[in-house]
């Protein structure tokens, strides 16, 4: 298990991760890595002694030691976290202390020769002791704090990739319509979904080519965003086994996942199915859908005010038909798009992603989405998960 541990270690430590886990830690934390460091390095005051034949005054030596261990730690720190000032002052600090060392320690008496092998001796045990504690502290740092910041890590990693298969990108054709659409988490792991399932057939309604398309956003970030995102698509998936209004469906998710999760969080959901020769629609507390009609210069928004999945244990949602000729086109968004603000604290908002849409509606949809998205990342940062959802009547 300790070999195991050395080898992520030193692995962590060549991809540049251990600056990520020296700022994700507090200094009681960093306690067993800085005496490890300080041990390590302050040998270097009794190895000067026995280099100069074992003669610095007593007092010169432990200060030595004291100054190395003390400077490395600097040098480590300011490495690890970025501090430039840090390195400035450790470099101050190596080229004061040869002239304060001479001023300070010339005037001692230096060790008599009948003493020395007994200095040697003690040089020696110091060094071994100094080694053995630096030895303990890493060890102590790495089974302890590091082991279990790693472990975290390697959470964070499996959850990354269970987000990236339960979110993959959409690119397909079914029947009269073609689909593009992706998600792009904010961090290691979002809460945004974007999906489209094929209806099963289930006669005597229904056809061949019935889908059912959607946007959802849980509130908050992180981990457990992620794992109530995993429950509301596998929920959503299973209930469209059955067929139903759109409105029954979103009841349905609602009581299952209300006690699922902490009061705090709650699910907005933008949806379209299409039941041939019908189109329904749902928004539940999210941005509107956005329609370009083939061949208008608008952008349309269209939704159903309500509140978010899960919000109340019981809510009566509702839903409505649409209508989708050949050649329109439908956009369902996430607010990570539209709440992006430039260095002025100017949002992008919903009025830039229609002029998109509009301006090239005719355009493949895949070319449409990263035009969104790259307009989005050119006014500002991105602060929230970035989903959308393009929809074409072929």
């Amino acid at each position: 298990m300790r070999e195991r541990l050395f080898r992520v270690f030193a692995d962590f430590a060549s991809r540049k991760s251990l600056r990520d886990l020296v700022s994700a830690l507090s200094l009681r934390e960093l306690l067993p890595l800085a005496i490890a460091i300080f041990s390590l390095f302050a040998v270097l005051g009794t190895m000067t002694d026995v280099i100069g034949g074992a003669r610095m005054p007593r007092a010169q030596v432990v200060a030595t030691c004291v100054f190395s261990g003390t400077i490395a730690l600097v040098y480590a720190f300011a490495s690890l976290r970025r501090r430039s000032l840090w390195f400035a002052a450790a470099i101050a600090l190596q080229l004061a202390w040869g002239p304060f060392s001479a001023r300070v320690f010339t005037g001692m008496p230096p060790v008599s020769p009948a003493e020395v092998t007994a200095r040697l001796r003690s040089d020696a045990l110091s060094t071994l002791l100094l080694m053995a504690v630096s030895y303990a502290c890493f060890l102590w740092f790495m089974n302890g704090t590091a082991a279990r910041y790693l472990r975290a890590r390697a959470e964070i990693e499996l959850a990354r990739q269970i987000h990236q298969v339960l979110v993959p990108a959409v690119s397909m054709t079914i029947g009269e319509f073609e689909f593009a659409g992706f998600s792009v988490p904010s961090g290691e792991v979002g809460g945004d979904l974007v999906d489209v399932v094929p209806l099963p057939r289930l006669p005597p309604s229904g056809g061949p080519d019935d889908w059912f398309g959607y946007v959802a956003d849980v509130s908050g970030h992180g981990v457990s965003s992620g794992v109530v995102m995993g429950m509301f698509k596998s929920a959503l998936r299973m209930r469209l086994l059955q067929r139903g209004p759109l409105a029954v469906l979103l009841a349905d998710l609602n009581r299952v996942l209300f006690p699922l999760k902490s009061g705090s969080m709650f699910v907005t959901l933008s949806c379209v199915r299409w039941e041939a020769p019908n189109l329904e629609y749902a928004v539940a507390g999210h941005l509107p859908i956005l329609r370009v009609r083939h061949g208008a210069r608008e952008a349309e928004e269209i939704t159903t005010p309500q509140i978010p999945i899960a919000m109340f244990e019981d809510y009566p949602f509702t839903s409505a038909a649409l209508t989708c000729e050949r050649g329109d086109l439908l956009a369902l968004i996430t607010d990570g798009l539209t709440e992006v603000f430039d260095a002025r604290d100017r949002e992008l908002g919903i009025e830039r992603v229609k002029e998109i849409l509009v301006a090239s509606a005719a355009r493949p949809l895949r070319e449409i989405a990263d035009e969104i998205v790259a307009a989005a990342r050119a006014h500002g940062p991105q602060i929230d998960d970035q989903t959308l959802l393009l929809i074409r009547r072929r």
